[in-house]
């Protein structure tokens, strides 16, 4: 059986393929905003280099769960998937915060964060 004799399975090649597409277009996305933030003077500081940095991870985590539920056997897996990536990012949510708030607060003429 071939992708094309299971509707099923040529729907999930062209969301591979659409996702695929997605993940280049964010790449080049991201290889822009590098390069016009190195121009700036705002990207040499630390805190647009950690919310960058930040912003590219939380990206890559949801292509990252795009390709697993579209790898996924059944609607089981396919919540233990949601409900892993629900925490991972929650866990994750929590760091940047921390670390943006640290980063802000060094930030010369900031008022304090709270």
């Amino acid at each position: 059986m071939t992708a094309t004799d299971n509707p099923g399975d040529a729907l999930r090649s062209a969301m591979a393929q659409n996702l695929d597409a997605a993940r280049k277009a964010m790449t080049n996305y991201f290889q822009f905003l590098e390069k016009s933030l190195s121009a700036s003077p705002l990207g040499a500081n630390h805190p647009a280099q950690t919310l960058r940095k930040y912003i590219e991870s939380n990206v890559d985590a949801t292509f990252d769960l795009s390709d697993r539920l579209l790898h996924a056997h059944d609607l089981q897996e396919v919540m233990k998937i949601q409900a892993e990536f629900f925490q991972a990012r929650m866990q994750a949510l929590s760091e940047q915060t921390k670390d943006i708030r640290e980063a802000a607060g060094k930030i010369p003429g900031a008022p304090p964060v709270s």
